[in-house]
């Protein structure tokens, strides 16, 4: 029940269609506290084990405004929703749009990779509102659907091999 009123938050924030997950996949890194090591650090989204070239979807319409490198998330794409919303996907092997475009909800944005600081094949999922991260598994419903084709965590959360970054 929260997650249905989470999401019908974030479509009433911005220009209503209902907002999917922009992947299928087994979820490797939640959002908020984590370890690396003895190391505290904020993960201000998700990440999704999914295959490398896995196509990568627009989670809502919106329009882009970044479409490439970008530090540490490596190829990655920035949308505008509108009502102070914004999503990010990290570390593609491709991107297939351009800044300032307007694209659909579903609309293919590039392909999942392990670009920037990552350690294996994952997409890195952010949703923002009102300048601030929060965590998509309510916004969305849950947490995405699990596919037979994710690739396995041989370590656990805390290892390198986690395909996370």
């Amino acid at each position: 029940m929260f997650g249905l009123v989470c999401a019908f938050a974030l479509c009433a924030s911005a220009a209503c269609s209902a907002a999917t997950w922009p992947v299928d996949g087994r979820l490797t890194s939640g959002y908020g506290l984590r370890f690396r090591g003895l190391r505290p650090s904020v993960h201000e989204g998700v990440d999704v084990a999914v295959p490398e070239g896995t196509p990568v979807r627009a989670m809502k319409s919106g329009r882009v405004t970044h479409a490439g490198p970008l530090g540490a998330y490596g190829l990655a794409v920035m949308i505008d929703h509108g009502g102070q919303v914004t999503s990010l996907y990290a570390h593609l092997s491709r991107v297939d749009v351009a800044r300032g475009a307007a694209i659909e909800r579903r609309a293919q944005l590039g392909l999942s990779g392990q670009t920037g600081n990552a350690t294996g094949p994952h997409l890195h999922f952010e949703i923002w509102r009102w300048g601030r991260p929060e965590d998509p598994i309510p916004l969305l419903g849950g947490p995405p659907r699990r596919t037979a084709r994710a690739p396995a965590a041989p370590d656990g959360p805390w290892s390198d091999g986690t395909g996370t970054h």
